[in-house]
This record gives C-alpha cells, sequence and structure tokens, in this order.
C-alpha cells in the first residue's frame, strides 16, 4: 500500500488491459490490519471480522482507483464477465461476499489470496498473479511450504486443487517484469491480485 511502485504497478496493469482482459482484487493492506487489531482489542466474532476485512479490501480498492482513475470499478460478480474487453483493468471488489458466507468462510484463513484465487476459479481464468512483498517460487509443487511459512493464506489450499489455470507470484519490485508474464503465453484473462 506504501510501496513507491504502487502506481508504476497500476500503470504497467492499464498499458496491459489494452491487449488482455485483466480484473485486480485488492488486498486488505492496512485497512485489514487494523481490523484483526481491532478485533483482538474488542473481542467480537469472526463473521464481522470477517465482513469488516471484505470492506477493507474495498478501501483498498477505492485508493487504487483514486491513484489510477482509469480502473473501472466492478462490484457485481456477475456483471465482471460483461465488462471484459473494454481495454480497461477491472477492479472487483468484494462488497457482494459480505453477507454471502456460502463458499467463503468468515475466518482469517481466508483473505484476499484465497479470495482471488476463489474469483479465478468462478471466472475460470487462465492466470492468477500474486502480488507479495517479498519473492516466492513460481511452482504449483511448493505451494504448500508458501501456506506454512505464511506467505500465503490458509484457505488458499482449500481452492487449489479446484483451480487448473497458472498461478505466479510477483514481487512488488517486479511490475517491470509483468509484461514478459502475461506475453509469455496469451490467454484471454488474468487476474491480479494486489497487496
Amino acid at each position: 500500500m506504501r510501496s513507491v511502485e504502487l502506481s508504476a504497478w497500476l500503470a504497467s496493469i492499464e498499458s496491459l488491459a489494452a491487449n488482455t482482459n485483466i480484473i485486480i482484487v485488492p488486498g486488505g493492506g492496512e485497512f485489514a490490519d487494523k481490523v484483526r487489531e481491532t478485533q483482538a482489542l474488542c473481542k467480537f466474532d469472526d463473521q464481522n471480522a470477517h465482513r469488516m476485512a471484505l470492506l477493507a479490501m474495498s478501501q483498498y480498492g477505492y485508493l487504487l482507483a483514486g491513484i489510477n482513475p482509469r480502473l473501472q470499478i466492478v462490484e457485481d460478480i456477475d456483471a465482471l464477465p460483461s465488462n471484459l474487453s473494454k481495454k480497461l483493468p477491472l477492479l472487483w471488489l468484494p462488497t457482494t461476499l459480505i453477507q454471502d458466507d456460502s463458499e467463503i468462510p468468515a475466518s482469517w484463513d481466508f483473505t484476499s489470496d484465497s479470495i482471488a484465487l476463489w474469483l479465478a476459479i468462478k471466472l475460470a481464468a487462465h492466470r492468477l498473479i500474486l502480488v507479495k512483498s517479498k519473492d516466492l517460487t513460481n511452482a504449483k509443487l511448493l505451494i504448500n511450504n508458501h501456506i506454512e511459512n505464511n506467505d500465503l493464506d490458509k484457505g488458499f489450499q482449500q481452492f487449489i486443487d479446484k483451480y487448473s489455470g497458472k498461478i505466479y507470484f510477483m514481487e512488488k519490485k517486479q511490475y517491470s517484469l509483468l509484461t514478459d508474464y502475461i506475453k509469455d503465453d496469451v490467454t484471454p484473462q488474468e487476474m491480479i491480485s494486489l497487496n
């Protein structure tokens, strides 16, 4: 969120959206960290913390749209497919999940990582790119290691076997390599999770 590379990421995503469909899933960033802190202090339940964390993702989404107004905000999951092919990156805000606990459990085990993977499965995205604060190995076989090291949330494991697309991890300073990740295998739809 406070990374000096954030504007460069958004500019790279915007330029690539001219040739491929990109959906951004915002992380919760410092907004979600504040929810965790407040839950520990005030002792409210996981259901309310989950809803607040989803709102934190939306807050971060609005922050991203404030930095780059060319991002097209979409809240309704069903509206995502009809908004593709507009040569603009879509920015999905998970507000529709606030009242729907049918697929994403109300737990800190399910953060923006697993929510982005869940959405990639739902939309049959060909590639999921997770932007992380540190360098992670791009191998599906190492997903469990990333979960054990707390580099990915525990909920990621619940969805990984349902996803047939490719998963890439990019470190926050690698924004200039985004073009290489996407052009090496041209696919019609990309999911990018920005934490």
